[in-house]
């Protein structure tokens, strides 16, 4: 979306400051100009101030803070469930995370943060849904990769196979209609595939939520 392309746009824009003003000044003082050099060509190009366009890559991205706040929770429940499904075949309980699943080093590291984090409170009630909500967006979406190295330097050093044992035993369920949607855009729906999405949404998600400028490919949309 652009401003350009979207005359409705304005409805929703920041209302930029009068160059001069009290207000402009304000702004001005809590963004670097450092911070308004990596709007600048952009800003020329539109013939807009920086500033204008700070605000407004501000606005959309509240915006898509929202959606992916949804789309977050929701992955990670899917998620969750999907997993609860393999550990309850394979050891007779739901917590996954306690089930000996073939984890690489990373994934067990992480979930030993998630835990570390938690209050004994929250361990000794509902420990569940505690940990899967202190388990990072990284964790859900490393989840999608080949796999990596556990037990890294010691005599039984082997890989974990996220393929056939995560994937292929139910993790590629997680996402109801992926298959359909790859089906209409031509692509093959493969665990890849969804790994692609999933980190185009992470890498939107860290830059919005580091108030980082929005990438160039996004702006001009």
């Amino acid at each position: 979306m652009s401003r350009q392309s979207n005359p409705t746009a304005d409805c929703f824009l920041s209302r930029t400051p009068r160059k001069g003003s009290p207000q402009e000044r304000a702004l001005r003082a809590c963004i670097t100009d450092e911070r308004l050099e990596s709007y600048d060509s952009e800003a020329r190009r539109r013939s807009c101030p920086a500033l204008e366009l700070y605000l407004w890559d501000h606005d959309m991205a509240s915006a898509c803070m929202g959606d992916i706040a949804i789309l977050e929770v929701a992955l990670r429940n899917h998620m969750d469930r999907r997993l609860s499904l393999i550990s309850l075949e394979q050891s007779g309980t739901e917590d996954w995370y306690m089930a000996g699943l073939n984890f690489d080093d990373r994934t067990q590291y992480q979930i030993r943060e998630a835990w570390n984090h938690l209050t004994p409170q929250q361990r000794n009630s509902h420990t569940h849904g505690h940990l899967v909500a202190s388990l990072t967006f990284g964790f859900w979406r490393n989840l999608l990769e080949d796999g990596g190295t556990v037990h890294t330097k010691w005599p039984d050093q082997s890989r974990a196979d996220y393929e056939n044992d995560l994937w292929r035993k139910g993790l590629d369920k997680t996402f109801y209609n992926g298959r359909q949607y790859a089906r209409a855009t031509g692509e093959r729906w493969t665990r890849r595939y969804a790994l692609d999405i999933v980190k185009t949404v992470h890498a939107l998600r860290n830059r919005v939520a580091h108030h980082e400028p929005q990438p160039k490919a996004t702006l001009l949309k």
